[in-house]
């Protein structure tokens, strides 16, 4: 009797990207078993995505708790600026054109793994995930509730927007729009956040012009808008 847990075929099966079955899949002309793949993938993305939010959520909140808000937001800072600096600059090498530097963005949003709402008009670019897949399922799955529960900033700040009771994972958007302001001038996105977090959607914006950026998205950060 064989004491191997898996066959020669199974191993080879494991061994592939789940991307390069269901590419084979199609090859082969076996729709479903594309499909079942793709589902497949879906939940392997998810389950990585949901494990390191909820790795830098926990890790923000231990530092929020130990330091205080200050120490919070200049780490929140320079742990945005390390990823967020490198995906402006890409995306203005990209070219000028604010259309395509929008298809870019968007495409990262889609990282979340949600379905978006985009709405334009002669202002603005609107967007919505429906659910947020980080911050906002963060709050439907009960992650800053209880005794372990992920840490909500008591005190207004800057980095919550000055709410109070405010999660912090959702603090890094702040933190997005400074980093844009003192290295450009303006924020490339804005952030609304719903009244209701968790509940309702909050709005991710881009001005066409950043002349018709209000002056409250700066004045909210201690910033004033340039003239």
């Amino acid at each position: 009797m064989s004491d191997d847990f898996f066959s020669n075929e199974e191993i080879v099966e494991m061994e592939k990207r789940t991307l390069d079955r269901i590419l084979e899949a199609i090859e082969n002309e076996e729709p479903e078993k594309a499909k079942k793949l793709s589902k497949k993938m879906y939940n392997e993305f998810l389950a990585m995505h949901d494990l390191y939010r909820n790795w830098i959520t926990a890790t923000l909140s231990e530092v929020g708790r130990k330091y205080g808000d200050e120490a919070l937001e200049e780490i929140m800072t320079d742990g945005c600026r390390a990823w967020w600096a490198p995906l402006r600059k890409k995306m203005d090498e990209g070219g000028k054109d604010l259309r395509a530097k929008l298809k870019m963005f968007v495409s990262g949003l889609h990282g979340h793994l949600q379905p978006l709402e985009i709405t334009e008009d002669q202002e603005k670019i609107t967007v919505k995930m429906k659910p947020c897949g980080s911050g906002g399922r963060l709050i439907q799955e009960g992650l800053y509730e209880g005794e372990n529960g992920f840490l909500k900033m008591e005190k207004p700040h800057r980095l919550n927007y000055h709410t109070p009771n405010f999660p912090v994972y959702c603090a890094h958007e702040s933190a997005m729009e400074r980093i844009d302001i003192e290295d450009t001038g303006s924020p490339f996105i804005v952030v609304e956040p719903a009244e209701k977090l968790g509940k309702e959607h909050c709005s991710v914006i881009c001005y066409k012009n950043k002349k018709d950026i209000p002056a409250k998205y700066y004045e909210r950060l201690g910033y004033r808008k340039p003239e």
